[in-house]
C-alpha cells in the first residue's frame, strides 16, 4: 500500500525531554520537534542511594568459586574495571551476583544493569537515571562524566553485549564507580582486568550434582557423575540439566506417569546424560504440551526475559487490526501457565528472575525444536501490537529489548505490516523515556517496513524522527542512520544537510511536483506523493548517492571526497579465529564504475553551524570483496578475522552490523577510537573485526546462507559493505564434512578446569 498504517498511538508518550542543549518535543502523530535551548540545563539531583533495578532475590552460594571472588575483590580494590566472560551457562550471571549481593550486605552501594540486547547509549541513561533525579533530562556525555564523578558504587552489568569501543563508553561514563561487566567474550580494552570463568574442579561438581539430585551420590552414581563431569569439564549448567533430567524421568517412573521418555542411549552406568541431543529427545518426550509451547515461546526471545505480562500477551495471538488494545494492567501473570513453568524450571530449562521468564543454556532450544515448529516472529510482533497501543511509555521502554528482538526476526521474516505498525507504537515511547540507543533502532526497522510496503507516510514519519533525534543529539541532519531509511535517506543527502522540509522537496521536484507548497512539512510531503518512495531510489542511482564498486586489485586509498569518487574493492586481511580445519575467506573481483557527486542548494531554519557539506559530511564508500566461509556443520560455529586497512577517522565501527543475525555474528575487535564526527582522512591503524558462520541447529545440510557486513560513517552513511557467503556442510558416509572433532562449544576451552582464575590480561 503507498498510504500509512493509520496507526494513532495514545497515551502519556507526548511531551518535553531535554537531551543536551536541546529541547525536543514528542509529538507521536506529527513527529518530533528541536529547538536549541536558551535556558540553563535541568538541576540534577543526586539521590541519597542509588535507584533503579534490584538484584534478583534468589542469589545462590556458589560452590568452587572462592578464588575468582578473591580476584574480582582485588582487582576492583585496585581500581580496575574488570569484565567476566565465558560460555553460556558457565556461571558467569550467578558469580556477578553473588559478588554484587556480597558487596551490598556490606553497605555498598551497588547498580545492578541487566544489559542482554540495551544499547550502551540507554544503558548510560539508565545508570544516570539511577543515580540522579533529573526527570526527563538526558545530559551531553561529558555532563554526565562530570555528574558521576561523585557517585562511588559497584556498577554491575550483566550480560553485556556491546563492543569494546561501547565498553569503554560504559566505563568511561561511571569514573568514580567499580565497574564489574560480564561479557559472552572478552573484550580488549586498555586498564580493565579479565576474568575467564571455566568448568568448575570435580569435587565441588560433584556437590552441585548431589545438590540438585537432593540426596547424596551412590556408589554406582558417584562414578557416573565423575564421568560426566570430565565429558563437559565441569560445566554447571550441563550438569544441572542432567542431574534434573534424571530426577525427573526417574521421578514419573516411579509415578507410573505415561508420555514420560527416558533419554534412550544417552546416560551413563547410573542413567545421567552426557549426549546432548539424546538427552535433548528424552526431555522432549517428557514435556507436556503447555511446557513445550512455553518453552519454544521462550526461545524466540532468548537469552531475553519475558515478563508475565508480554507472556500473556503472546500466548494470546494477535488481537486483530480491529480488536481492543490489550490493557497493560490486564495482562499480569494470571496468564502464564504457572505449571508449565515450574515444569521448565525444575528440568533447568528455564529460569524466572525479576519478575520474568527466560530459556538457560544451549539445551533448551535443542529441546524446543522437538516439541513442536518454532514460533513465527511476525506472530508474535503482531501479537504485541495490541499491548503496545495500550501500554504506557515506562512499560514500553522496560520491554525495549524484546520488542526490538522481535522487530528484528519479524523483519526478516518478511512480516512488514507488524513491523511497521509496532514500531510506529513503540517510537514515540522511547523517545520520551530517553531510551534513545533502542529509539534509534526502531526507527531504522520501521524504516524498513515501511518502506518494504510502499507506506509514504510511515516512511516520512520514520525518516523525520531520525533527523530530529540526529538534530537533538548535535549531529547532522538531512541524512539517515543507515540503509533502513532508503528513500528518506537519498532525499536528506541530495540536499546536504538539509532539514525534513528541504528533503522532501527534493524527492517532489525529482518526481515533477516542483510546485509543492513551501510551508508543506517533511510529513506531508510524502503522504501526498507516494512516488517520492520510487524516485528517491532512482535518484541513488542516478545521481551516484552511493559509489559503486570497482574491480580488485590490492588494498588501494580511499578516494578524496570533495572530488568525483571511483572506489576500489581492497581484499580485506582475513585470519581464521576458530575451526582451523576449516577453508580460509576467499574473495571474488567486482566489476569497475565512476561516478560524480551531485550538488544540491538548501535552506533550513535550524542553525546549520558546523553543518557539514559531502566533503566533511560523508566517508566515501568502500565495497570488500566477498568473504566465503567453507562447509560448517549445523549448529556448529566458525569465525575469521578481517582486518579493514582504509579504516577512517569518519568511519563508526559502533554501526557495524550483520543483516542475516540467524546464522552469522560481527562484532568489532580492535578498532581505533575517533573523534565524533572525524575528519575524512586515514584512522591511527586498521578496523579488524571478527565474522561468526553459525548454521541453525535445524538447516539442512548443503543450505547456503548469504549476508552482508555493513559500517555506517558518522553521518549515517554506509562506508563498508562485505558481502558473505557460507554453506552448511554435507552428511556422508563417515560423518559431516568440515571437522570430526569440533571444540564443543558449551564448555571451557583449554585443557580442563583450571584451580585458579585467569591472571589479568594486558590490554584486554
Amino acid at each position: 500500500m503507498a498510504g500509512g498504517s493509520g496507526v494513532h498511538v495514545h497515551g502519556d508518550v507526548e511531551g518535553q525531554v531535554v537531551v543536551g542543549d536541546r529541547n525536543v518535543v514528542i509529538n507521536a502523530e506529527r513527529g518530533s520537534s528541536v529547538t536549541v535551548r536558551s535556558e540553563p540545563p535541568p538541576f540534577a539531583r543526586r539521590r541519597a542511594r542509588p535507584a533503579g533495578r534490584a538484584l534478583p532475590h534468589r542469589v545462590p552460594e556458589l560452590l568452587g568459586r572462592e578464588g575468582e571472588l578473591a580476584a574480582l575483590r582485588r582487582w576492583l580494590s585496585q581500581g580496575h574495571p574488570v569484565q567476566i566472560y565465558g560460555p553460556p551457562g558457565i556461571g558467569k550471571s550467578v558469580l556477578l551476583r553473588r559478588f554484587a549481593a556480597d558487596a551490598a550486605a556490606r553497605g555498598q552501594d551497588v547498580v545492578y544493569l541487566p544489559a542482554a540486547g540495551v544499547p550502551v547509549d540507554d544503558l548510560v541513561q539508565e545508570l544516570f537515571q539511577a543515580c540522579y533525579e533529573a526527570p526527563d533530562y538526558k545530559p551531553a556525555p561529558a555532563v554526565t562524566q562530570q555528574l558521576m564523578a561523585s557517585v562511588h558504587a559497584l556498577v554491575a552489568v550483566d550480560e553485556f553485549q556491546g563492543s569494546a569501543e561501547d565498553l569503554t563508553e560504559l566505563v568511561a561514563a561511571a569514573p568514580g564507580c567499580d565497574v564489574l561487566v560480564v561479557t559472552a567474550e572478552r573484550q580488549e580494552w586498555t586498564e580493565g582486568r579479565a576474568l575467564r570463568l571455566d568448568g568448575l574442579l570435580e569435587e565441588p561438581a560433584l556437590a552441585l550434582l548431589t545438590e540438585e539430585l537432593g540426596r547424596p551420590l551412590r556408589g554406582d552414581e558417584r562414578a557416573a557423575a565423575a564421568h560426566l563431569i570430565a565429558t563437559v569439564r565441569g560445566h554447571p549448567l550441563t550438569l544441572l540439566q542432567a542431574a534434573a533430567a534424571l530426577r525427573s524421568a526417574r521421578a514419573a517412573g516411579a509415578s507410573g506417569a505415561a508420555g514420560r521418555v527416558e533419554p534412550e542411549g544417552a546416560a551413563g552406568p547410573a542413567g545421567l546424560a552426557v549426549d546432548e541431543r539424546a538427552l535433548a529427545v528424552g526431555v522432549a518426550g517428557g514435556l507436556s504440551d503447555g511446557a513445550g509451547k512455553l518453552l519454544r515461546i521462550l526461545c524466540a526471545v532468548e537469552p531475553l526475559p519475558l515478563s508475565p505480562a508480554l507472556l500473556s500477551v503472546i500466548a494470546a495471538g494477535p488481537a486483530g487490526p480491529a480488536g481492543p488494545a490489550h490493557p497493560a494492567g490486564a495482562t499480569g501473570a494470571a496468564g502464564v501457565d504457572r505449571g508449565a513453568a515450574a515444569e521448565l524450571e525444575a528440568l533447568r530449562l528455564a529460569s524466572s528472575e525479576g519478575g520474568g521468564f527466560r530459556a538457560t543454556g544451549r539445551l533448551a532450544p535443542v529441546v524446543a525444536e522437538r516439541t513442536g515448529p518454532a514460533q513465527d516472529p511476525a506472530v508474535l510482533a503482531a501479537a504485541l501490537v495490541g499491548w503496545a497501543r495500550g501500554a504506557t511509555r515506562h512499560e514500553l521502554a522496560a520491554e525495549s529489548a524484546v520488542i526490538r528482538r522481535l522487530l528484528e526476526a519479524a523483519a526478516l521474516a518478511g512480516g512488514h505490516e507488524a513491523v511497521r505498525d509496532l514500531a510506529r507504537f513503540t517510537a514515540p515511547a522511547l523517545a520520551r523515556s530517553l531510551r534513545w540507543g533502542s529509539w534509534r533502532q526502531v526507527l531504522g526497522l520501521g524504516a524498513g517496513a515501511a518502506r518494504a510496503l510502499g507506506a509514504a507516510a510511515d516512511l516520512a514519519y520514520f525518516t523525520h524522527e531520525e533527523e530530529a533525534r540526529r538534530r537533538a543529539l548535535g549531529l547532522a541532519v538531512g541524512v539517515a542512520a543507515g540503509l533502513s531509511f532508503g528513500a528518506g535517506a537519498a532525499a536528506g543527502h541530495l540536499g546536504g544537510p538539509a532539514s525534513g522540509h528541504a528533503a522532501s522537496q527534493a524527492v517532489s521536484h525529482a518526481a515533477g511536483h516542483g510546485s509543492a507548497a513551501a510551508g508543506k512539512s517533511a510529513l506531508s510531503s510524502f503522504a501526498a506523493n507516494p512516488v517520492a518512495i520510487g524516485t528517491a531510489a532512482a535518484l541513488l542511482v542516478a545521481g551516484g548517492v552511493f559509489v559503486a564498486f570497482a574491480s580488485t586489485g590490492g588494498e588501494s586509498p580511499r578516494a578524496d571526497p570533495t572530488v568525483p569518487i571511483t572506489s576500489f574493492a581492497p581484499t580485506p586481511t582475513l585470519t581464521p579465529t576458530s575451526a582451523p580445519t576449516s577453508s580460509a575467506m576467499s574473495t571474488t573481483g567486482l566489476p569497475t564504475a565512476t561516478t560524480a557527486v551531485p550538488t544540491a542548494t538548501t535552506t533550513t531554519a535550524e542553525p546549520t553551524t558546523g553543518q557539514p557539506t559531502y566533503g566533511s559530511g560523508q566517508c566515501p564508500p568502500v565495497p570488500l570483496a566477498v568473504g566465503s566461509f567453507g562447509p560448517v556443520g549445523a549448529g556448529e560455529q566458525d569465525s575469521k578475522s578481517v582486518t579493514w586497512d582504509s579504516y577512517w577517522e569518519c568511519d563508526d565501527a559502533k554501526t557495524l552490523a550483520v543483516s542475516d543475525p540467524t546464522a552469522w555474528r560481527v562484532r568489532a575487535t580492535s578498532c581505533p577510537v575517533t573523534q565524533k564526527p572525524g575528519p575524512p582522512r586515514s584512522a591511527s591503524g586498521p578496523c579488524v573485526f571478527e565474522v561468526v558462520f553459525s548454521p541453525p541447529a535445524s538447516a539442512e545440510p548443503g543450505t547456503t546462507y548469504s549476508a552482508k557486513v555493513t559500517m555506517l560513517d558518522d553521518w549515517g552513511h554506509v562506508a563498508m559493505t562485505l558481502p558473505l557467503s557460507g554453506t552448511t556442510a554435507t552428511v556422508g558416509p563417515t560423518g559431516p564434512t568440515g571437522p570430526t572433532d569440533p571444540t564443543d562449544p558449551t564448555g571451557p576451552t583449554g585443557e580442563g578446569p583450571s584451580t585458579q582464575p585467569s591472571e589479568p590480561v594486558p590490554g584486554a
